[in-house]
């Protein structure tokens, strides 16, 4: 399991460094700021997300994201155009990807007119609110409701605290068909090796046929660590690209992730550390010129791999092959 997220996080990587949008170091202080844990995120997601707050700010802590998120633009007036095409991620009738930003202001911190305006241009929203408990359970509610149950619970309470001013939540789940599905009736338990120690046993897909191949593993048990390293210099679609023909029987665990990232100790590391202190230099965001400080990014991504593909999407039943995105 945990290797098949390492791939995920190579792709992401990879994709970003190839458009020159994100540097490499913004992968690596993500995956270092959570080592511990199983996780997945998308950067372009991080990135369209944390624009909500750039054009909001003024002075250092705006050149420290512009810098951090390679931004183009000085100015909230620089992205307005762009804005619309920045968010839609989906096609209209099967969506590949479904994303939600919200902004949440502390509720006596009025926002300025203009910056209101940037936010009716996109698919996003900054609204006011009251850190308290009825809206933190209002919150993920239409969390649920936009983006479906699947997507769980997007922010814990640890997160929505009474002194809050400002936090940024983005919310993603994909969904993608094999070309071709496992059987269903070729799912059954089997053991799973979580490490040197230990293994359990759970649900896998199975498939036997002849298909390009390329392997990535560890060479020991306990050689997650290892691998995760020599992924961060690896070339993934170089990978794919020569891959092998081969007869393989495959077996793949049936999982669901729900990986939730609070992101301020990812972006201190990479430069981003003024935001999250109080500051006058939100000039654009607010009304008034007033102290005021970003106290989490959250980022929440929800993956389930089952027979179908990645999510729930109607495919008929037949043999592995690739994933493909839905006909639009």
């Amino acid at each position: 399991m945990y290797v098949l997220l390492l791939i995920l996080l190579g792709i992401s990587r990879y994709r970003a460094h190839k458009n020159s949008q994100l540097p490499d170091g913004f992968y690596a202080a993500i995956v270092n700021s959570f080592s511990n844990r199983n996780i997945m995120f998308s950067t372009e997601m991080i990135r369209s997300s944390m624009l909500f707050i750039y054009v909001g700010v003024e002075e250092g802590e705006s050149e420290q994201i512009r810098n951090a998120m390679h931004y183009r633009g000085t100015h909230l007036s620089d992205y307005k155009p762009k804005t619309q095409k920045i968010f839609v991620m989906s096609a209209q009738k099967a969506p590949v990807a479904k994303s939600v930003t919200r902004f949440y202001v502390r509720l006596n911190m009025k926002m300025s007119t203009e910056y209101r305006v940037f936010m009716r241009h996109t698919e996003g929203r900054a609204r006011n609110i009251a850190f308290v408990r009825e809206k933190l359970d209002e919150v993920n509610t239409f969390y649920s409701h936009e983006m479906g149950e699947q997507i769980g619970q997007v922010v814990k309470e640890s997160c929505w605290k009474p002194n809050n001013q400002g936090l940024l939540i983005n919310a993603v789940f994909f969904n993608l068909s094999w070309a071709r599905t496992f059987n269903s009736e070729a799912t059954y338990p089997r053991e799973f090796r979580v490490n040197a120690a230990r293994s359990v046993m759970i649900p896998m897909m199975h498939e036997d046929r002849r298909s390009p191949n390329a392997l990535i593993k560890p060479d020991q048990p306990d050689g997650l660590a290892a691998l995760q390293m020599s992924l961060q210099a690896m070339n993934i679609l170089s990978v794919a690209r020569n891959l092998t023909m081969m007869d393989v029987f495959v077996g793949i665990p049936k999982f669901k992730i729900h990986s939730d990232l609070e992101l301020s100790p990812a972006f201190e590391k990479m430069g981003i550390k003024d935001i999250f202190k109080p500051s006058k230099s939100f000039s654009t965001l607010l009304h008034r010129n007033t102290n005021f400080q970003i106290d989490g990014v959250i980022h929440v991504v929800t993956f389930e791999f089952q027979e179908q593909g990645i999510g729930t999407p109607s495919t008929d039943v037949g043999n592995l092959n690739y994933l493909q995105k839905p006909e639009r």
